[in-house]
């Protein structure tokens, strides 16, 4: 079962093309990474997916609803936390918090008293006097609070300093335990995506790179240390699943689906050291141009 589906979706601003032909599977109760470069079209995406965007072409659905028209059942089972959450500044926190609640069908307000004592915010302060990690962690109980089976995330603590960073992860991983609870995230924290997420896509150049089960893809991807003469380097960027070859000191940097067997009886080949890739390599590998 897929949380969101998506096939062919585009995306333009005038002359400028932000997303062109997005193919995009999220399994329902998966914590799912979207990567990528500053400008990639990622919060474009996620905003299309809430329907604040109208897609210039393609289709999809998100929680079973056509893609960009969530019916008011659906939108009440979605939640959203961008970057920079608008907030009223004016209201205590206690007060936005009975705000919110008065408005959504499924407000759980033991969930929200729980998760202002989890991030320590304090109920008779006023918004506009939090710190931009209070501010964050205040989004985050506010949309998990609603019981979404969706919470599509910005940046997740971005701006956070250590100490509420780690308190911020550490409720949004036991709000993944849920059944069913899908989470979408866009990030530029390789490390915090390879340790939370199960599944992850990358966004470059428009296009989705690759996407799906993270310890699937890195199990496949391989960083080879050829050690072979200089002519060899043409025959390699040959190899199916070959990625890119970067010229070495004493040979080549090669990157891809490739393995040492692939290479190693190549012409000119003396020696081949084969490693894994982290996510971070693996995400390099694609946008480093």
């Amino acid at each position: 079962m897929l949380a969101v589906s998506l096939r062919h979706l585009q995306k333009r601003f005038g002359s400028l093309t932000v997303l062109d032909g997005i193919d995009l599977e999220v399994p329902a109760g998966s914590i799912y990474g979207l990567l990528g470069l500053n400008g990639a079209g990622k919060t474009t995406l996620l905003r299309i997916l809430m329907g604040f965007l109208r897609p210039g072409g393609g289709d999809g659905t998100v929680l079973g609803c056509p893609v960009g028209r969530l019916d008011r059942l659906a939108r009440a089972r979605v939640a959203y936390v961008p970057e920079q959450p608008a907030l009223y500044e004016n209201m205590r926190v206690g007060e936005l918090m009975r705000f919110v609640g008065a408005l959504h069908p499924r407000w759980d307000a033991r969930a929200a008293r729980d998760y202002l004592d989890a991030f320590e915010l304090p109920a008779g302060r006023r918004v506009g006097a939090l710190s931009t990690g209070m501010r964050t962690q205040l989004a985050l109980g506010l949309a998990l609070a609603t019981q979404p089976e969706l919470l599509i995330i910005d940046e997740p603590a971005s701006g956070l300093d250590p100490v509420h960073r780690r308190r911020y992860l550490q409720v949004l991983l036991e709000a993944s335990a849920v059944p069913e609870r899908t989470m979408l995230l866009t990030s530029q924290d390789l490390g915090l995506v390879e340790r939370a997420c199960d599944h992850f896509a990358l966004i470059h150049d428009r296009r989705i790179q690759v996407a799906g089960p993270v310890t699937e893809i890195l199990d496949a991807e391989r960083r080879l240390v050829v050690s072979a003469e200089p002519s060899t380097g043409e025959v390699l960027r040959t190899l199916e699943g070959v990625r890119r070859v970067r010229a070495e000191a004493h040979g080549f940097l090669v990157t891809g689906r490739v393995s040492s067997q692939m290479v190693q009886h190549l012409p000119g080949v003396t020696h081949v050291q084969a490693h894994g890739l982290s996510l971070e390599e693996l995400f390099w590998s694609y946008v480093d141009d």
